[in-house]
């Protein structure tokens, strides 16, 4: 952490406790940012009411239903259990970084076209346990993608829709969000 300080104290390191406020340095979307937070801040509201995206949802506050899923250096976590203290040095992206040049993420597009987006309320979260999972596993099977997923709660579409978009996307050619060695590296 870059740096802890403490409302009110007196001398020397003091001891910390809810008062103390953390300045965290971390990438969110690409963009550098830095926040002072309680130490104590969860980073879904550090995303939601510091930073202002609003995509990163609120369901159940303890880590079960995956509407607030974020990939935090690649990987898929629910922000409602990460403080934001955590995240110093973090690259984190949120729904609202899977678009680029004002065009839709290839997820995004899939899951219009397939159905899967009914309600809205879990979508942000499965896109990016999506991503994720497409980022790690360029061609992920069926169950993989059940297994990927399984941490986001739907109950608009059972699942099938969601499943095919993600499908859709790993079948795509041009998937270019892959990393190394995806379907470029291998000549397919």
């Amino acid at each position: 952490m870059v740096g802890v300080t403490e409302a009110g104290e007196q001398g020397g390191a003091g001891v910390r406790g809810a008062a103390a406020t953390v300045e965290v340095c971390m990438k969110v979307n690409g963009h550098a940012v830095t926040v002072s937070v309680p130490g104590g801040e969860r980073l879904l509201d550090t995303i939601r009411e510091r930073l202002r995206l609003s995509g990163t949802k609120e369901g159940c506050g303890v880590g079960e239903c995956g509407a607030c899923t974020v990939i935090m250096n690649g990987q898929a976590v629910n922000s409602c259990l990460v403080l934001t203290a955590q995240c110093d040095g973090a690259e984190i992206v949120t729904v609202e970084g899977l678009a680029e040049d004002g065009e839709m993420h290839a997820l995004q597009r899939a899951f219009i076209q397939h159905g899967a987006v009914q309600c809205g309320f879990c979508t942000p979260g499965m896109l990016m346990s999506a991503k994720a999972l497409l980022d790690a596993d360029p061609h992920p099977d069926r169950h993989k993608i059940r297994q990927a997923i399984a941490g986001n709660l739907c109950r608009c579409t059972g699942y099938e829709q969601i499943v095919q978009a993600i499908e859709s996307v790993a079948r795509q050619a041009g998937w270019k969000d892959h990393g190394e060695g995806g379907c470029e590296a291998d000549g397919g």
